[in-house]
């Protein structure tokens, strides 16, 4: 009985159950942390309730469950309407096609060197202990060009002493953003595009507001430190982390990076 089964699975049933759940991981991904991912869980549910409604063939149910779900189509995208804008800018960029076909024989397409994070976490640790605020933005997968159109172009090496001479206070570079692509600075005095969110703490600045509202719209990563307190926020897919150990700020980079 179990050989008949596998023998009528095709390549195309395979195929389409892998599509399916890339489909799903990409969107978990984009509302994981987020309020929306309370409502891709109903969803989900409600799916799976619906279809074993189907199965045990319960067809005034049935009815109104499929009408919901026909029904409740537009709905659904006007809820989902950031993430799924967001998803299809992750999607039809170019560098996730590179990262997807070489990710079948590569880890990552990311091409960031180790001397690259050790010169972001050795600045930060500078910036840290002296109070200096700090934005740098680092590109994944996404092409940032859409959301950072102005400040002031750069083609340097990613190294500490430049990274100071921008952030210095009196310099006239230290206002907005540094955007970092690859192992290079490509931006500096970016403006990013600042979150409305009403559940963002009242006491944080207008620094941790563009970099989340950058972590919104794409999967960037975004380094924020305050002025105030000193304290590091790694910022990404909308989500805050307080790093309390520079350690951990290595750890998380090459996580995500190499």
């Amino acid at each position: 009985m179990n050989l008949l089964f596998l023998s009528k699975i095709s390549f195309i049933d395979i195929l389409d159950v892998f599509l399916v759940a890339i489909i799903f991981l990409q969107i978990y991904r984009l509302v994981y942390s987020t309020p929306a991912l309370n409502i891709f869980y109903g969803i989900i549910a409600t799916f799976i309730f619906w279809k074993i409604v189907e199965i045990y063939e319960m067809k005034f149910l049935s009815i109104v469950m499929s009408a919901f779900f026909k029904g409740g189509f537009l709905a659904l995208i006007i809820v989902f309407q950031p993430e799924i804008r967001k998803f299809l800018l992750i999607v039809g960029s170019r560098i996730f096609f590179k990262k997807f076909i070489f990710s079948l024989f590569k880890k990552s397409v990311i091409s960031i060197k180790t001397e690259t994070i050790d010169s972001i976490v050795k600045a930060c640790a500078i910036f840290s202990g002296d109070k200096t605020g700090v934005l740098i933005v680092i590109q994944l997968h996404q092409d940032l060009k859409e959301f950072i159109q102005n400040g002031d172009e750069m083609d340097t090496k990613v190294n500490i002493p430049i990274l100071e001479s921008i952030f210095y206070k009196n310099s006239p570079l230290h206002d907005g953003a540094v955007v970092i692509i690859e192992n290079r600075i490509k931006k500096t005095r970016a403006i990013l595009p600042v979150s409305y969110n009403k559940e963002i703490p009242s006491r944080l600045g207008l620094r941790h507001r563009a970099a989340i509202g950058l972590s919104e719209k794409t999967d960037a990563i975004c380094l924020v430190i305050s002025e105030e307190t000193g304290y590091i926020s790694y910022i990404k897919d909308q989500k805050r982390t307080i790093i309390t150990n520079i350690n951990n700020l290595k750890t998380k980079l090459e996580k995500d990076l190499l």
